[in-house]
């Protein structure tokens, strides 16, 4: 057997690591390199963060005449780069943003001992914080309320109505839908009772 290359080929093949320990050194190495620069250009850049208002928005505040609010851009030192705001935390869009060092509550600066940055974005001492970001509240409440609203608005209107050909479509696609549903059931059901033969069948090997 030993002898035999085709054995040997299909059930004795070796694989070699394509890392050898010099390789893996030198990865980790680079690796540690690229993020301690990274979060150093990070702490450098903090409060260099800044709220810009592009020509894009300007122009286009014009032409709607400022009936709807359009999102603020900012620019994020470390990446170079220029966001919308719905794309930072959500303290971002609230009618209270951040401010880095004090705390969203009183205005008094934050320190390491008694207070927290929350996922939102707002910083607040831990007698402020009070178990609820207000702001963040008050920004997902008036959401909530917006589209709850404007849904009801689109039912009372009756914009949905369903004609004859509309429920004639539904019926076909429920068909449709029965259909192709019974076939996953038929082949699920074929797929148990040869299981449960198969096992049965463990007992006459």
């Amino acid at each position: 057997m030993d002898h035999d290359p085709v054995f040997k080929d299909t059930y004795a093949k070796t694989r070699q690591y394509p890392y050898n320990a010099t390789t893996l050194d030198f990865l980790y190495e680079k690796t540690a390199l690229f993020l301690l620069q990274y979060f150093q250009d990070v702490f450098h850049n903090r409060g260099k963060s800044i709220s810009i208002l592009n020509k894009k928005t300007t122009e286009n505040a014009k032409k709607i005449n400022l009936q709807k609010k359009l999102p603020e851009i900012y620019q994020l030192a470390t990446l170079n780069e220029e966001v919308d705001l719905r794309y930072l935390p959500t303290a971002y869009s609230t009618s209270y943003p951040p401010h880095p060092k004090l705390c969203d509550c009183c205005g008094l600066p934050l320190s390491d001992d008694n207070s927290m940055v929350y996922v939102c974005g707002h910083g607040y001492h831990v007698a402020c914080y009070n178990k609820k970001c207000k702001y963040r509240e008050k920004y997902y409440k008036r959401g909530i309320f917006e589209n709850v609203n404007s849904f009801l608005k689109r039912i009372e209107k009756g914009e949905n109505k369903l004609n004859k050909e509309d429920l004639d479509d539904d019926e076909n696609d429920i068909e449709e839908g029965v259909d192709e549903v019974s076939e996953e059931i038929k082949e699920a059901l074929d797929t148990s009772f040869k299981l449960a033969a198969e096992i049965y069948n463990i007992e006459h090997w």
